[in-house]
């Protein structure tokens, strides 16, 4: 007798066969996600670029104008000691023409606040040590000071005994002015050496000064501004702060000790392409607890200071 061994009732699906569906789901779902996450990074990556991209062309363009206008006030300011110094190498004029000279000098230039000739000990007075004719704006006036005051014993004065050192023209670092011959406002001197020629060799007479206040270059820098937030800063060769909105920066602290304190070494690095006269755009992170930060910077080639715009990412 046969024995039959088939079972009666339907014949179950193949596992593959009965998830097919569900697979099929999934794995489209997973293709339409990915194809969106790309089109969204796409998407924010081309306005991150597109912001960069206008941002840097409009910081630019804006800094650009402001750095040419600086630069032709430093050239002219850089121009007066060698004029000064071309008349006073051949010719020593009387006292009372150097007084003139120097006032025209101060009275006809807005941004110069004063303007000295200081002399090696006795090389314009055989009877006086110091002599060191000075004008300078006070309350609407150009006042004269006393050119043998040795109160100020100005020899052992920066202003004067850098380039004396080095025999070279040089911008001093900002200071604050005060006392009987200063008008108690931060400035900066641009100081160079003037010789006499006896027609065979030079001498060096002493120095030529001249003092700037920062007022106006301090205004400039704070009318900087590109975008709602955004706002400018000065600094100089050595990255110390000269302008800036923060009033605890100014004079207290330099681009590189703020780098230090917020922990922020791409701004470290712009204070480093500065020193080399570099410009750039570059993001420097959290400079406060809510945004990132862009900073366009660029040079002033004349004293090598430099000026930095700073701009809250969007």
């Amino acid at each position: 007798m046969k024995i039959s061994t088939k079972i009666s009732g339907n014949k179950p699906k193949e596992p593959s066969q009965a998830y097919t569906p569900i697979l099929y789901f999934i794995i489209v779902l997973a293709v339409v996600a990915a194809v969106v996450v790309g089109v969204f990074r796409y998407n924010h990556a081309y306005q991150e670029y597109t912001w960069e991209k206008d941002t840097r062309a409009q910081a630019e363009e804006k800094l650009k104008g402001e750095v040419d206008r600086i630069q032709k006030i430093i050239l002219s300011v850089e121009q007066i000691p060698k004029n000064i110094g071309f008349v006073l190498e051949f010719a020593m004029p009387a006292k009372d023409h150097m007084r003139i000279l120097l006032n025209s000098v101060v009275a006809n230039n807005d941004e110069v606040f004063g303007t000295c000739i200081a002399f090696e000990p006795y090389a314009c007075d055989k009877d006086s040590l110091y002599y060191a004719p000075y004008l300078h704006k006070k309350n609407g006036k150009v006042v004269y000071e006393n050119p043998t005051d040795t109160t100020d014993h100005y020899f052992n004065a920066d202003w004067y005994l850098i380039p004396r050192t080095l025999n070279s023209p040089v911008w001093i670092e900002p200071y604050y002015d005060e006392g009987s011959t200063g008008g108690n406002v931060m400035m900066t001197t641009y100081s160079a050496p003037f010789y006499s020629f006896d027609g065979t060799k030079e001498t060096l007479n002493g120095i030529i000064a001249v003092d700037i206040s920062l007022e106006w270059l301090s205004k400039v820098v704070a009318s900087l501004k590109l975008t709602e937030g955004s706002y400018g800063v000065l600094v100089t060769a050595n990255g110390t702060v000269v302008s800036a909105p923060n009033s605890q920066w100014a004079y207290n602290e330099s681009v590189f000790s703020i780098a230090d304190e917020k922990e922020l070494p791409a701004l470290r690095e712009v204070g480093r392409d500065l020193q080399k006269g570099k410009s750039g755009f570059v993001s420097i992170g959290k400079l406060d607890a809510k945004k990132n930060w862009w900073v366009y910077y660029t040079p002033i080639p004349a004293n090598k200071w430099g000026i930095l715009l700073l701009v809250p990412e969007e």
